[in-house]
C-alpha cells in the first residue's frame, strides 16, 4: 500500500494467479487516493520511501496512488487522461508526473502541466548475470555476433535514446548500427517494453546476456540478491540522464501535489534518491 490504511476501512481480499494479476508498477487505490502521482519507472527502488515519508509527514494528503512506468506510457496518460493495461482501464487526472525534463517540457508547452523541476540525475551500467559467462568488458563487446542484449525501446523509455548515444560515443555509428540494425533483425537485439522489470529478468532466464540499465538499478538487482551484476561503462562513452517533475495543470489535489513536489525536491526527497544511488542537487541556499 502506498499509505496507512484509512481509519476503520476493512482490508481487500487477496487474489494470487501470477503472473496473470502481476500489477508491480500500480500501488494503491486510484479512486481513494488523495493524491495520484505518475513517475518514470525506474525510480520504481525510491517510490516507496518516498511517498511513505510524505505520507508520514502529510498525513492528510494520504492515502497516495502512484504508478511507475515508461516515460513514455506516463506522459501519454497524461495526454489521454486515461491508460489500458490489459483489460484494465484507469480514468483519471493525475496530480503530478515526473519524467525526463525533455518529456515534461513538451507537456508544458502544450498547457499540460506546470513549469518542470529537477531533481536527480543517473548515468547507465551494462548488467550481466552473475559471473559474466558471456565475458563481457565493455559496452563494445555488444557489438560480438551471437550476444543477446536487450535495449530499451528509445520510443517509450528516455533511457533507450542514450543507450543509443552510448553506443555510439564507445564505437562509433557503425556500434551503434550493428547493435539497434543487423543483431536487432537476426534476433540477437530485443527491445523491452518495461525495461526495470524485463531486463533483470530476461538475464536471470538466460534469454539475454546483457542490457543496458540505469546504474540505480544495476546496483539495486544486486543489491537485493538477483543473480547479476553490473560492468560499468566507460566514463568517456557514459551518458546523464536528469529526472524532473511537474504539477498536472488541472491536477484536482493540487495543494496535496505542491507539497509533494517541495517533499520531493526538498531535502526528503535528496536523501531518499541519494540513498538509493542516485545523483542529487545540492540544497538550495538561502540568499538571507
Amino acid at each position: 500500500m502506498s499509505g496507512p490504511e484509512r481509519e476503520g476501512r476493512a482490508q481487500p481480499p487477496t487474489f494470487e494467479a501470477a503472473p496473470f494479476n502481476a500489477s508491480a508498477d500500480l500501488c494503491g487505490d486510484p479512486v481513494g487516493a488523495r493524491l495520484r502521482v505518475l513517475l518514470a519507472g525506474n525510480q520504481y527502488m525510491a517510490v516507496p520511501d518516498l511517498v511513505e515519508g510524505f505520507v508520514r509527514a502529510n498525513p492528510d494528503d494520504g492515502p497516495v496512488f502512484y504508478e511507475t512506468l515508461p516515460p513514455g506510457i506516463v506522459t501519454a496518460q497524461v495526454r489521454a487522461g486515461q491508460l489500458r493495461i490489459g483489460c484494465l482501464e484507469l480514468r483519471f487526472t493525475p496530480d503530478v508526473v515526473a519524467a525526463s525534463p525533455r518529456a515534461l517540457a513538451e507537456l508544458s508547452a502544450d498547457g499540460l502541466v506546470d513549469k518542470p523541476r529537477t531533481y536527480a540525475s543517473n548515468t547507465l551500467a551494462l548488467l550481466v548475470r552473475s559471473g559474466n559467462p558471456a565475458g563481457i568488458t565493455s559496452v563494445a563487446d555488444l557489438g560480438r555476433p551471437g550476444l543477446r542484449v536487450a535495449l530499451p525501446d528509445p520510443k517509450t523509455e528516455g533511457i533507450g535514446r542514450l543507450a543509443l548515444e552510448v553506443l555510439a560515443a564507445a564505437g562509433g555509428p557503425s556500434l551503434r548500427d550493428a547493435v539497434m540494425g543487423e543483431k536487432r533483425q537476426a534476433g540477437e537485439t530485443i527491445l523491452t517494453t518495461i525495461h526495470h522489470r524485463q531486463t533483470p529478468a530476461w538475464l536471470v532466464e538466460g534469454r539475454i546476456d546483457v542490457g543496458i540499465v540505469w546504474e540505480t538499478e544495476a546496483r539495486y538487482q544486486s543489491g537485493i540478491g538477483t543473480p547479476v551484476v553490473p560492468v560499468a561503462i566507460d566514463e568517456g562513452a557514459n551518458q546523464r540522464g536528469e529526472y524532473a517533475a511537474a504539477i498536472v495543470r488541472d491536477a484536482p489535489h493540487r495543494l496535496a501535489a505542491e507539497r509533494f513536489l517541495d517533499h520531493l525536491t526538498g531535502e526528503p526527497g535528496r536523501t531518499t534518491y541519494a540513498h538509493f544511488g542516485f545523483s542529487v542537487p545540492p540544497p538550495r541556499r538561502s540568499l538571507a
